[in-house]
């Protein structure tokens, strides 16, 4: 089942190096915004290339972005996205299908997309503009999706509209054609990009550098038990803000993922970082396995490209049948896999990231519209 959550939300990356000048606004937002209204979405992943963070439009504009001005290797979205939530009875068992079976359809409808593999669920992030579009390709690819969210997503983009029946609600899938489909779109552009029909123009020739790397870290993913906060509240900020408080080699690379709805909050870390936490506060499944991370940095941001998610998750899960959990960053691809498949997806991935750099070099850009 497919439910649009009612946060909107932006996105942003900065160095490491930079994360000292927004440890007020991590605070903030991790202890002293309200974290069970609905519309709480943050979300904080640190690997070798660089910070990224997701929240809401307010947070980033007003608490972020204020004490990165200026700085250099740091951006932000132009555009607004929205949340689907992905809820599956496979769950993290099942989620190298379920990131094939959902980005398929997309990619293949020019849709690019951010995806987030967590503890308790999947997140796909969908630019706000284009919304109503991708909701009609999963139902026409046969995802169920939640029908309150069918309703919500057309008062939003259409506040005019009244949709308060059942019986309304159950006609917007029908209603939902090409024709009727209306861009939000603000007519504004990723500032690290330009125009993307400019850019088709004029960069199809250039070479992209695809890098990357393979931490040694063995990774686990988890859920944090929300009735302890007090007991980890501040060693999540230790960890967000004050890495060098933990960390043994504070020059070394390390991979760090916590992501906090008003459902759940989960984390992907190694176990040198979940054992700074007391064995009640951690969910753990107790048959899950060790992970590796291969990142692969996408030579800028891949807010504006398609296909990634499915051109990395297509030929591990569906072909060569190895589960994964994805995370999207700003820059980044990271790809989580068993210990024990590293070595095997390595040698998958290789060839198609090849395919990949050509992919990129010819600038494979979502549509504006």
């Amino acid at each position: 089942m497919i439910t649009l959550l009612p946060a909107r939300l932006k996105l942003l990356h900065f160095p490491r190096s930079h994360l000292a000048h927004v440890t007020h606004a991590i605070v903030k937002t991790c202890v002293f915004e309200d974290t069970r209204a609905p519309d709480y979405f943050f979300s904080f992943t640190e690997n070798a290339y660089e910070v990224s963070i997701v929240a809401s439009e307010s947070t980033i504009d007003h608490d972020f972005l204020p004490f990165l001005t200026g700085t250099e290797d740091s951006g932000t979205s132009s555009d607004i996205y929205r949340v689907l939530q992905v809820d599956d009875e496979g769950g993290q068992d099942a989620s190298g299908k379920r990131i094939s079976d959902l980005s398929e359809p997309l990619a293949q409808s020019k849709f690019s997309i951010f995806y987030m593999s967590t503890y308790q669920t999947d997140f796909v992030l969908i630019k706000e503009r284009r919304l109503r579009q991708a909701m009609q390709t999963l139902l026409d690819h046969g995802f169920q999706i939640d029908e309150d969210s069918l309703s919500l997503v057309d008062s939003l983009l259409f506040p005019t509209a009244s949709h308060t029946s059942s019986a309304a609600s159950s006609t917007i899938h029908a209603n939902l054609s090409s024709e009727s489909l209306v861009s939000t779109d603000t007519g504004s552009t990723q500032p690290e990009h330009g125009d993307p029909e400019e850019e088709e123009d004029d960069e199809g020739s250039g070479g992209v550098d695809i890098e990357s790397s393979v931490l040694p870290n063995e990774l686990r993913c988890a859920g944090l038990n929300p009735h302890c906060r007090s007991s980890w509240a501040m060693t999540v900020l230790k960890i967000l803000s004050y890495p060098e408080l933990i960390q043994q080699d504070p020059t070394s690379h390390r991979f760090f993922s916590y992501t906090a709805t008003n459902e759940g909050i989960s984390l992907i870390a190694d176990e040198v970082m979940l054992e700074l936490f007391e064995e009640q506060a951690l969910f753990q499944d107790e048959d899950s396995v060790p992970l590796r991370v291969i990142q692969v940095n996408l030579a800028g941001s891949n807010l504006d490209r398609c296909g990634i998610v499915r051109s990395i998750s297509q030929p591990l899960a569906a072909e060569a049948h190895i589960n994964l959990l994805y995370l999207s960053t700003f820059k980044t691809a990271n790809i989580l896999v068993s210990a024990d498949d590293i070595e095997r997806a390595e040698e998958i991935l290789t060839p198609d990231l090849e395919k990949m750099r050509d992919m990129l070099s010819q600038v494979v850009l979502e549509p504006l519209q």
